[in-house]
């Protein structure tokens, strides 16, 4: 039964969250709170916690009529005003008092997918402060099955304004967590932060040489399971902007969710804020290939059907380290992430945990922002992305062996053709490492990784090259990006690989310039010697040049490379760091 009371007693709330935004104005008396942050995601917590009923509590500065609102987000109908069964009033009263709290039930977990919001109209007598509503937040009056404290890891290296921000918005809000911040950077960052920052006794502070994201976040994973004083582990990237209530949301969840329950925070793009990049992400069937949880056609989190579709349920294999929580007992029956450096630790310690029978959730209302990731996108990723998609596959054997030849040939053959010769030499330089065995991976520091950088960097246009090319960009002719499609493109495809491959001369020798933002493909119908690509902005970002000596010495190195790769396919996966005690050494500072 649905009920509303003013100031009951007897209630002991716990705080879920707080809504924060000012809501949107649907007429001049009525504003409803149905905002991303505002929203309370009821399929979640109907499904995954045992909380069976949430009170919304409210303070206004003058009389008005509080509605509490039962929204459907199930697919067809979600987001769509006026549709039959899309909304139900579940409370609809007048408040003439500075306090209401609003009750209601939980809908059942089999019922349609909703999402609970709060509408105020003011009254007319009120025209002079047409928004009434002080404040309101999401409360529970039910016994938590854990007290959950949140322990943040947060790996560094020369990002200190954003650790600084984000640091001094934690601060005070940590829910009784802690944090442990790993410095990959130069020594001595707490002392270069000290006075730039509260004192704040509740971060640990840890310089150590750099082994990569991974090994900065198994180190915190490591120091928060031997001090033992945290529920869970909570992983954040140094680059995002986060809100200001992240861990104490994350917090008052975890307290009610099932033990073996993962959380993981939505990443929005930190230029247009309300877009959304992935709120969880997939491993493709029969593939090396990651997919987000996103509409393809792009979420916009300012609008009534992107707020519906993070209100979903969605079932993601893993989630991105920029905003991640788990269970700290699950590193001790899972063990720690797989020692690759950076790239794919994520996928694969995210996926080992849901076969684990402990899955993540993207739960509404956890978000981070984030720097896009085509800013920062180079040839050498493209080595950690096939050496490690290798080693995770050799665990878990997900793509075949003939299936995963096809694929990276394609690969190959597709940067060949664009005269890609960095990312052709970081692709077989990963599958070359993958060939050397989990040893070779364990063993890799910092110091390779410089190495990898340069010797994957010839491609990179130095400030004289990018003057002198820019003014030959300038009078170069325009290349039309258009593709080719069907038998036609697979011929032709096989064609300039000959062609390539023989050194014969092509057509079309003088540069050719891209329009602006256009990304250079091998398949467009028309193939220059070289093609100049251009930002949003117009401003040079590389030149590609045909090098038919460089194809065949990468066709070579790659046969050798695939060949070994054939003999190891199904060799022994890199065991991760094993389950830990209390006696287990922690890395040497």
């Amino acid at each position: 039964m649905n009920v509303h009371m003013r100031n009951p007693t007897g209630f002991s709330p716990i705080r879920l969250h707080r809504l924060s935004s000012a809501g949107r104005r649907s007429d001049e008396w009525t504003v409803r709170y149905d905002g991303l942050f505002d929203i309370f995601p009821e399929s979640y917590w109907s499904h995954f916690t045992t909380l069976t009923s949430v009170a919304l509590r409210c303070r206004l500065q003058h009389p008005a009529r509080l509605r509490l609102i039962r929204r459907r987000v199930d697919g067809s109908t979600a987001g769509l005003r006026g549709a039959p069964g899309t909304e139900t009033v579940l409370c609809d009263f007048d408040c003439d008092a500075a306090e209401a709290i609003l009750v209601t039930p939980l809908a059942a977990a089999d019922a349609p997918e909703s999402l609970l919001l709060l509408e105020v109209v003011a009254h007319e007598s009120s025209y002079a402060h047409p928004v009434p509503l002080l404040e309101a937040a999401w409360e529970a009056n039910e016994e938590p099955v854990r007290v959950a404290s949140l322990g943040l890891a947060i790996t560094t290296f020369n990002r200190e304004s954003f650790l600084i921000a984000n640091l001094a918005r934690l601060h005070g809000r940590m829910a009784g967590g802690c944090v442990v911040v790993v410095n990959h950077g130069p020594p001595g960052l707490e002392a270069r932060l000290r006075n730039l920052l509260p004192q704040n006794p509740a971060i640990r502070w840890i310089d150590q040489e750099n082994s990569g994201g991974a090994g900065g976040f198994t180190r915190g994973m490591v120091e928060h399971h031997i001090a033992g004083d945290v529920t869970h582990v909570l992983l954040m990237d140094d680059d995002i902007d986060l809100p200001d209530d992240l861990v104490e949301r994350a917090s008052a969840i975890l307290s009610y969710t099932r033990p073996e329950v993962c959380l993981g925070g939505a990443m929005f793009d930190y230029h247009q804020r309300t877009r959304l990049f992935s709120a969880g992400d997939v491993l493709i069937p029969g593939s090396f290939g990651l997919g987000h949880i996103a509409p393809p056609e792009g979420c916009d989190v300012a609008t009534t059907q992107g707020v519906d579709f993070l209100a979903r349920i969605h079932r993601p294999d893993f989630n991105g380290w920029w905003c991640f929580a788990f269970p700290i007992e699950a590193i001790e029956r899972v063990g720690l992430p797989m020692s690759c450096f950076i790239r794919g630790d994520d996928v694969e310690f995210g996926y080992r945990l849901k076969c684990a029978g402990m899955p993540t959730l993207g739960w509404p209302g956890l978000a981070v922002w984030h720097m896009p990731f085509a800013d920062k996108s180079a040839p050498w990723h493209m080595f950690y992305d096939r050496r490690n998609s290798l080693f995770t596959n050799a665990r878990y054997r997900r793509v075949g062996r003939a299936s995963a030849i096809a694929k990276l040939v394609g690969g190959f053959t597709h940067h060949l053709l664009r005269y890609d010769y960095d990312r052709v030499r970081a692709m077989t330089l990963g599958i070359a490492a993958f060939n050397q065995g989990p040893g070779a991976m364990e063993r890799w520091t910092h110091h390779d990784h410089a190495a990898l950088i340069a010797a994957t960097s010839t491609m990179a246009l130095t400030d004289a090259e990018t003057g002198r090319d820019a003014a030959i960009g300038g009078g170069a002719p325009r290349l039309e990006a258009r593709r080719l499609a069907g038998v036609s493109r697979s011929l032709r495809m096989v064609g300039r690989l000959a062609l390539d491959l023989a050194g014969w001369p092509i057509g079309h020798t003088a540069p050719h310039r891209l329009p602006p933002g256009a990304i250079w493909r091998p398949d467009f119908v028309r193939r220059p010697a070289a093609a100049m690509e251009y930002d949003a902005h117009d401003q040079l970002l590389r030149v590609y040049r045909r090098d038919p000596s460089e194809t065949r010495r990468a066709t070579w190195r790659c046969i050798r490379a695939l060949a070994g790769m054939v003999l190891h396919f199904y060799r022994a996966a890199p065991v991760a760091a094993v389950a830990i005690s209390s006696e287990s050494p922690i890395f040497g500072d």
